[in-house]
């Protein structure tokens, strides 16, 4: 097994301290965010042309985490079996044999790694290379000038950049309404479930309940259970629905949704229910959508959009982001214990009791509901609403009128390069954007297999303007 406590200041090419005195500097990108889409753009375009001075800037000590796979817990398993999560679109069997000779031997193309481990193997990937040069810092501000942009960083720093990339990753839940700010200054209720501060001075069997019943929940169900919690758990979600489990199924190459499909919920529901009526599995159904899901979605009028945002979201993310079987194993478990409950309804409020303890309010359709716990824990997932999330940086380019959000309200506007579409509709040649903020104008855009395919096409994009302007 890889040992996960890598001690980063080997590597002092690969990291470096923002200096105390403000200095100028110059770089060919800028990539702000070093997750694991960071990352992969730093890798593609270094590959290509290691003489691209190429900066990322990112707070954290190492590359390549992001918020899913910094997890210190190895029971947080990828949703995604091994053999396809390659980094590399061209290699598929690329982390499978990475996996074998790095961690377990035993590794199978079906295998579901742990998300630390799988961080790890992003590090490996970009580890050999001469740069990028990494910043410990914050991005403040972004000043879109001309053919290049100009970045100030939290320490004061100024960094000029002919391209600027924006891999800013998953922000922060937005914020609950009806949590009492009482509630949040006892420390009963938690706003990030992803916060250490969130686990710590928890008794073994006090009550948790958990807002929300997605693939977050699952995780802090594993995280609490993993830190000797054994109290019982009650999740709340609007629709009461977990994610489904992944079985082993044949693949379909032939999307069940064909192009051309009438651009409508009705018409595409229709061809998945045909398809599954005639007796293929629906995960198979339903995984033969992976390679136009995008396409199909741009193809909806906006209001076919938003309906499918308000009526089938939930029911897609449940069968399309499974929990590998070793996960629902144990969620089953808890089920068939009583220490896990569900429940469907909307959180009212959240209160702080006089014993200090939280109550809260739950609506459903059969009536109100009132519940007690000594810790409420936010797992509703990220913010996409980017302005009202905290990031000072977005606030600048928006100020600016230098980024817009997508049509539906969320995300960034991009075009289908990645290139940002500001508050005018121009389309920018200094920024871009991979990750979740492309959820803007994208269906799909957190997955290893998207984010792969945009940090290759967004690296391309970059040389050839570089090229042009050498």
């Amino acid at each position: 097994m890889i040992d996960l406590t890598i001690n980063d200041t080997r590597h002092g090419r690969w990291t470096s301290r923002v200096p105390t005195r403000p200095e100028a500097r110059s770089v060919d990108i800028a990539i702000i965010g070093g997750g694991v889409s960071g990352a992969l753009v730093a890798y593609h375009l270094l590959v290509a042309n290691p003489r691209l001075r190429v900066a990322i800037i990112d707070p954290r000590e190492q590359l390549g985490l992001g918020l899913a796979y910094s997890t210190p817990s190895l029971r947080h398993l990828l949703n995604v079996p091994a053999g396809k999560i390659s980094c590399l679109e061209h290699d598929p069997d690329h982390f499978v044999r990475w996996l074998k000779a790095n961690h377990d031997p035993h590794a199978t193309a079906d295998s579901f790694a742990p998300r630390a481990i799988f961080a790890r193997y992003v590090q490996a990937l970009t580890r050999p290379l001469t740069g990028p040069h990494h910043l410990r810092a914050q991005v403040i501000d972004c000043e879109v000038a001309g053919d290049g942009a100009v970045l100030t960083l939290d320490g004061g720093e100024r960094l000029s950049a002919k391209r600027v990339v924006l891999a800013t990753g998953n922000f922060e839940p937005a914020a609950l309404r009806g949590v009492a700010a009482s509630a949040v200054d006892a420390r009963v209720y938690h706003h990030d479930a992803w916060k250490p501060q969130t686990y710590q001075n928890l008794k073994p069997h006090e009550r948790v309940i958990l807002i929300g019943t997605g693939l977050t929940a699952v995780d802090v169900l594993l995280r609490l259970r993993e830190i000797g919690h054994r109290g019982a758990i009650t999740a709340v979600s609007r629709h009461g629905l977990l994610p489904h489990r992944h079985e082993l199924s044949a693949t379909n190459s032939e999307a069940v949704i064909p192009a051309g499909t009438e651009p409508t919920c009705l018409a595409y529901l229709r061809s998945l229910r045909g398809a599954i009526k005639a007796g293929m599995p629906w995960r198979c159904a339903v995984d033969s959508l992976r390679a136009t899901c995008n396409d199909l979605w741009r193809a909806l009028p906006l209001h076919e959009q938003r309906r499918f945002r308000r009526h089938l979201q939930r029911r897609w993310d449940v069968a399309r982001h499974r929990m590998a079987p070793q996960i629902a194993d144990a969620v089953e478990r808890e089920l068939q214990a009583g220490s896990l409950q569900i429940r469907k309804g909307r959180v009212a409020r959240v209160d702080l009791a006089a014993d200090r303890s939280a109550t809260v309010a739950i609506a459903g359709s059969h009536g109100a509901e009132c519940f007690a716990a000594e810790r409420v824990i936010n797992c509703t997932g990220p913010n996409m609403n980017y302005r009202t999330v905290k990031s000072a940086l977005l606030e600048s380019l928006f100020s600016r009128g230098s980024i817009s959000t997508g049509p539906l309200g969320l995300g960034l506007h991009t075009d289908a390069r990645g290139a940002i579409i500001d508050a005018s509709g121009s389309i920018s040649d200094v920024l871009f954007s991979v990750g979740p903020a492309r959820m803007g104008t994208l269906f799909e855009s957190i997955a290893v297999p998207e984010l792969r395919g945009q940090a290759v096409e967004v690296a391309r994009t970059l040389r050839e303007a570089c090229a042009k302007h050498a």
